[in-house]
């Protein structure tokens, strides 16, 4: 093990003696280093390389990551094979339409630790209440937590996550967007979006910043690198020539659902991909590219906001929570475009404090802003280029404004 990775161990170990050895063959981690733009990784993944997948024996907080098919009313159906997703894991098809379910991506209760080290910023995650760990705040109240495994898409007046028609089982869908026919929703604001998300019933709403950050942070965890683009493959990031229709810039769901596996992607780009090109990561299709994904957050002044559950008041931040880093303090957003550079601390880790970054160094994507009270999209689209990406957050549009790029993804959330 190199010495770096040994010394900060040592340097954590001393901050909060309870961290022992043998508690750490129960936890995962990382430490970014934020003047060298370097990362190594810590607890039971010591000694493995960064920027490379880890699989998911080397924790049960990845190894206890499923699809699943879930009721409106949040009862599991059935396991969805990872080698083969249009199978369930006892043979059996799948309905990709929805008559089992919607199809999710399911996340038990994970517990984190961060904190800052001179320039290292580290971030340790536990499926167990170890000393000093906390209860990642997206749980809280929950016993399990869901996010879509698909883009999500309009059907009979509420969302869906699935894969074929909920008409026929066989047809192809398309993230709803604002547009006419097939698929689209014209005006579909922020609140629209969340209105058909609800419609599903109890627990269902849009996926929300919570919920994103700890995503990001279990990609962070398992690849120890911010260009996990270039790990899993670019995906649906590099067209041109197309229109925001049906099989040009959108593409349509369930691309990744042969690849066998947590990850993968196809980028052929161009107007070559418009009928080919996704990214699959961590076990959700096109978590950057194809269509910006709206996220429950509200900006203030570039201050972020965030709210476990529905109602999204995005006309006041009354009711909502600042976000804070490791350190207690409330976290303000950049005043300038740019690629990300610094991140912050804790949870703030999955966002930019600066923008001195470049499309290959530090947070390896962009950010766009603007004053006023804002709300907050993630991902980019897939004619962003070398822009978008996991980390590619934008806080540039009012909750009011409705786009042919802009969609979303389902989140329920299953009461403890």
């Amino acid at each position: 093990m190199p010495w770096p990775d040994r010394q900060l161990m040592l340097t954590v170990a001393s901050i909060d003696s309870r961290l022992s050895a043998i508690e750490a063959s129960q936890y995962v981690g990382v430490a970014y280093n934020t003047a060298t733009d370097t990362w190594i990784r810590l607890g039971c993944a010591q000694g493995f390389s960064v920027g490379s997948f880890l699989g998911a024996w080397i924790s049960p907080i990845f190894s206890m990551l499923r699809r699943v098919t879930l009721t409106d009313a949040g009862v599991v159906v059935k396991e969805v094979s990872f080698l083969d997703k249009t199978k369930y894991t006892d043979g059996t098809a799948v309905p990709l339409g929805g008559a089992d379910g919607q199809i999710m991506v399911e996340y038990l209760p994970g517990y984190c630790k961060y904190g800052v080290i001179g320039s290292w910023y580290y971030m340790l995650i536990s499926h167990l209440l170890l000393p000093g760990f906390s209860l990642h705040p997206v749980f809280t109240g929950y016993s399990a937590v869901y996010a879509g495994a698909y883009e999500a898409s309009l059907y009979s007046s509420k969302l869906w996550s699935v894969s074929k028609s909920p008409v026929d089982g066989v047809s192809d869908v398309y993230p709803v967007t604002d547009r006419t026919g097939t698929w689209g929703y014209t005006g579909l604001t922020a609140s629209g979006f969340d209105t058909l998300a609800q419609a599903r019933g109890t627990g269902w709403m849009s996926d929300g910043f919570l919920l994103r950050d700890w995503c990001k942070i279990l990609g962070l965890v398992q690849f120890a690198s911010y260009d996990i683009p270039a790990i899993v493959g670019q995906g649906r990031i590099n067209l041109s020539g197309g229109t925001w229709t049906n099989g040009s810039y959108i593409g349509k769901c369930g691309l990744s659902d042969s690849v066998a596996g947590f990850n993968g992607a196809v980028q052929n780009g161009t107007t070559a991909g418009y009928a080919t090109d996704f990214s699959l990561c961590l076990l959700q299709e096109n978590a950057w590219g194809n269509v910006w994904e709206r996220v429950p957050a509200l900006i203030s002044e570039r201050a972020l906001y965030y709210k476990s559950t529905p109602p999204f008041d995005y006309t006041t931040i009354t009711g909502w929570t600042r976000l804070q880093d490791a350190l207690g303090v409330s976290i303000t957003l950049p005043a300038t475009d740019g690629y990300g550079g610094k991140p912050f601390s804790g949870l703030g880790i999955v966002l930019p404090s600066d923008v001195t970054g470049s499309s290959s160094t530090k947070m390896r994507d962009y950010y766009n802003q603007a004053t006023g009270l804002r709300v907050l999209l993630v991902g980019g689209s897939s004619n962003n280029g070398a822009y978008a990406g996991p980390f590619y957050w934008s806080a540039n549009n009012a909750a009011s404004d409705a786009n042919a790029s802009i969609g979303g993804r389902l989140c329920f959330k299953k009461a403890a």
